[in-house]
């Protein structure tokens, strides 16, 4: 089927399909949303033939027991459906696509033997919905052989065998090892099984049942039996049998989830409004280490204080005149003034060179171990969630934490906090430079940091809120991504790459909006 669907890689040959194609894998890939809009999957809505799926692919009793029918909304890999609905709802989804081509990868492995009946008779098998198109069936389940119009069988990856049922039974071949082999398994069997063994022992003599027995357990022995390096391909026009053991019993359905309150999966996520808590600040602090971002904050504050200490003695310098000497005394520029003032100045300027590279080290350590320290706190959290949450919250979410979030603490924190410190200190020397200088320039100070206070109060409350947005709205870019991923041989089987292009860009589109208005 992957060959069919171009999603190997040919080294030779080639394979060429006609008209529409509708895929159902044999792991089910069900999307994030409505149950109905996974059964449609973008197509337009026809309700009687949107019915007729469900009924035919035995839904009608799981949508009653769902919390709001077809309205449900599907968890990231269908987490709130069983196994055996997961794969109807894809066998749903092909049977309303109305294609041309279906390519059935063992849809009736994952649900009770009575259901797969039922899924046989009413859509794949002769007289089912699907009877006017050509199918490409793989199964286990031999029970089915009969009923359809070719079977080709494969051993050690090579076509070994093409023909109807009863052709392939005369030929004593590998298929009619295959039936021996199953039914010496199953033991004494009625129903279909019997007519099967039935039909065997007719067109072979004991004599050859006995001789294929005894072949199949000789390859058993030499690791060579047809169930381990062989397969059956049945359909219409032949189709094809997985590569695997054919005596793997059908599996058991899944029992059925808990009907929950509410029909909605997952709920919408949240973010906080108004300004952040001390609380964070402070649990960001603990993070960061006491010793090692108050050591940051000591240094940043000598750096500064050497700086401001280098401007005012350019000032002295200029006016060839030291701290505390009579303003009234001149003197010329000797050697030694010269010197000391050169000196001062150095030592002032190495000084700020030793504390801004101390304050930096210490910045960063700080940070790294605040990041550090952070993200082994969230990781032991979410390892040690209780199930029900990774039930309701969407991975794309949980990646955006550890994602962005954590990118934010060890990339973008160091800058912001060192931005920050240093802003603050500088104001703060200025301020004190002005107004011990200039002590009346204190009333408009803080007339301008008032006006400063008030305009901040409507910038950052607006940044902030934007930040959390922009935040949020990457979580379902995340999701849809990994979604999309996981489905892609689906997703190009329909011939749906262009939507999920555009819901991709759609959603991008989306968060860079948000990102623009905060910037």
């Amino acid at each position: 089927l992957s060959a069919l669907l171009g999603e190997m890689e040919r080294s030779g040959g080639s394979a060429e399909l006609r008209g529409r194609v509708a895929y159902v894998s044999q792991q089910a890939w069900i999307q994030n949303a409505r149950l109905k809009d996974n059964i449609l999957f973008g197509a337009k809505e026809d309700e009687a033939r949107y019915r007729a799926a469900i009924d035919d692919c035995a839904l009608t009793s799981d949508l009653e027991i769902l919390p709001a029918n077809d309205q449900t909304e599907i968890g990231e890999k269908g987490i709130n459906l069983s196994g055996g609905q997961k794969q109807r709802v894809a066998l749903a989804r092909a049977v309303y696509s109305d294609a041309d081509l279906y390519l059935l990868d063992d849809p009736l492995s994952a649900v009770d033997s009575h259901v797969g009946k039922h899924i046989f008779d009413r859509v794949v098998g002769p007289e089912g919905c699907l009877r006017d198109k050509t199918r490409v069936l793989v199964t286990h389940a031999v029970t089915f052989l009969p009923q359809v119009d070719q079977i080709v069988v494969l051993k050690a990856g090579l076509v070994s065998e093409v023909g109807t049922y009863k052709e392939l039974l005369a030929q004593r071949g590998d298929f009619a090892e295959f039936l021996v082999q199953y039914l010496s398994t199953q033991g004494d069997q009625g129903g279909e099984l019997a007519t099967i063994k039935k039909e065997l022992e007719q067109q072979l003599s004991k004599e050859e049942v006995v001789q294929l027995e005894m072949r199949v357990r000789g390859d058993s022995e030499s690791g060579g039996e047809l169930g381990s390096n062989g397969s059956l391909h049945l359909g219409k026009e032949g189709s094809p049998k997985k590569a695997g053991s054919p005596l793997k019993a059908v599996k058991e359905e899944q029992q059925q989830p808990e009907k929950k309150p509410q029909h909605q999966q997952y709920k919408e996520e949240s973010s906080d409004t108004g300004s952040v808590d001390w609380r964070i600040y402070l649990i960001y602090y603990r993070s960061m280490g006491y010793a090692l971002f108050s050591s940051c904050i000591f240094f940043y504050m000598v750096y500064q204080i050497f700086s401001t200490v280098a401007s005012m003695w350019v000032a002295f310098w200029s006016d060839n005149q030291l701290p505390f000497e009579d303003i009234s005394e001149q003197h010329n520029m000797t050697d030694t003034r010269r010197d000391i003032f050169l000196g001062v100045y150095g030592a002032a300027g190495f000084a700020q060179a030793i504390s801004a590279v101390l304050a930096s080290l210490m910045l960063y350590l700080s940070t790294i171990t605040a990041g550090r320290a952070l993200h082994h706190r969230m990781l032991d959290r979410i390892m040690h969630c209780p199930m029900a949450f990774f039930d309701t919250t969407p991975q794309g979410r949980i990646l955006n934490r550890f994602g962005k979030d954590v990118d934010v603490l060890d990339g973008s924190m160091p800058m912001i906090l060192r931005g920050w410190i240093t802003c603050l200190f500088s104001c703060v020397a200025t301020f004190l430079v002005i107004m011990g200088t200039t002590p009346w320039a204190a009333l408009p100070i803080f007339l301008v940091l008032a006006g400063y206070y008030f305009v901040q109060r409507v910038y950052v409350a607006s940044s902030r809120q934007l930040k959390r947005l922009e935040s949020t709205s990457r979580s379902p870019i995340y999701s849809h991504f990994g979604e999309t991923i996981a489905g892609a041989s689906v997703i190009r089987a329909y011939g749906l790459q262009d939507r999920f292009i555009r819901e991709s860009e759609r959603r991008v589109d989306t968060k860079i909006g948000r990102a623009s208005c905060r910037e």
